[in-house]
């Protein structure tokens, strides 16, 4: 592809040779035919072996290389990358994969190997099964959903349309629910399900328990990380993003636009409000109002007075040499 063509691709403008390209690199590890991006002008230190650079507009050229002047770079590399990169998922049903004559299979569907696919299952248009998935009984796969090989989707499960569920992540499981009776735990039977919304990412070996009783829910745009657990119940909003290892109890209800860092973990029955940012290895005992920003340590307290907090404690060294000199005081007298 002409470099020309890349730029009106992304809405840009292009200065210098129209040569072609063939690929898309990093800015360090970019050769010769190849083109990078650059986000922040620091970046311009060092040398790249691309030949085309994308730049912010009013970013200055650089010498010997062909520019492609953009509003945004990170915007259009991503256009770009999906234009280079293209998954290979396959064509077709398996002779190897075991699916139910009783199953609902859309257009398009491709089903590789080993894949198990029971009774009353549906697929819609263009689902992707990699090898060794299980999709148990009365489950619905929306119009374009991947399933990465070993997920595993429990009977009764819902996943919407555009979604994307990688390598070990189970869906449906059982929650951790017991009573004690006599000195032992009696299991509480979980007989609800998982509902995932549309255009969801879950990360690999990821883990949403199914619901006690109704479902458990996944907010359409919410992105996972890869090892996180969702407990049975757990209704999360829309367009939330929650990094590696966050662990969330049982019944907790999640706003829309929820951030929470690594390994963020969130007590049973709590409810965190809309847009809350909850810093990672924040343990999060209580209820936290909408917008909040919340500090890791447990309890996770606001940032606010974690600041002053923090601010109180970079002064101590000085605050106990005049104790000392006070107190020193009080004894030679």
């Amino acid at each position: 592809m002409k470099a020309s063509e890349i730029a009106s691709f992304v809405g840009g403008r292009l200065e210098g040779p129209d040569i072609e390209v063939r690929g898309l690199s990093s800015y360090r590890d970019a050769q010769e035919g190849e083109i990078t991006f650059v986000a922040n002008s620091s970046w311009l230190r060092h040398s790249t072996g691309a030949s085309v650079i994308i730049l912010k507009e009013g970013m200055p050229p650089v010498e010997g290389k062909s520019c492609i002047f953009v509003k945004d770079p990170l915007e259009a590399v991503i256009r770009l990358a999906y234009m280079f990169w293209k998954e290979d998922y396959g064509t077709g049903i398996s002779g190897m994969a075991v699916v139910s004559p009783k199953a609902h299979i859309g257009k398009d569907v491709v089903i590789r190997e080993f894949a198990v696919v029971e009774d009353d299952v549906v697929l819609e248009d263009g689902v992707v099964v990699m090898p060794f998935v299980y999709i148990g009984k009365g489950s619905r796969v929306g119009e374009k959903t991947v399933l990465f090989p070993h997920v595993v989707v429990y009977p009764g499960t819902m996943i919407g349309k555009r979604c994307r569920i990688h390598a070990g992540t189970v869906l449906g499981a059982d929650g951790f629910g017991y009573i004690e009776r006599d000195g032992k735990r009696v299991k509480i039977p979980q007989i609800g399900r998982v509902v995932i919304g549309d255009d969801v990412e879950i990360g690999a070996n990821t883990c949403i328990d199914r619901a006690t009783f109704g479902k458990t829910e996944i907010g359409a745009g919410t992105k996972l990380d890869n090892l996180i657990q969702i407990g049975h119940n757990v209704k999360v909003g829309k367009d939330c993003a929650f990094a590696a290892q966050v662990g969330i109890s049982g019944s907790v209800e999640i706003g829309d636009r929820v951030l929470m860092g690594g390994q963020v973990g969130i007590a049973d029955h709590v409810r965190i409000g809309s847009d809350v940012k909850i810093a990672a290895k924040a343990g999060v005992p209580g209820n936290i109002r909408d917008g909040e920003v919340v500090i890791g340590g447990f309890p996770a307290i606001p940032a606010s007075r974690w600041k002053r907090i923090y601010g109180a404690m970079l002064k101590l060294p000085e605050i106990y040499s005049l104790f000392r000199k006070l107190t020193k005081g009080e004894r030679d007298a």
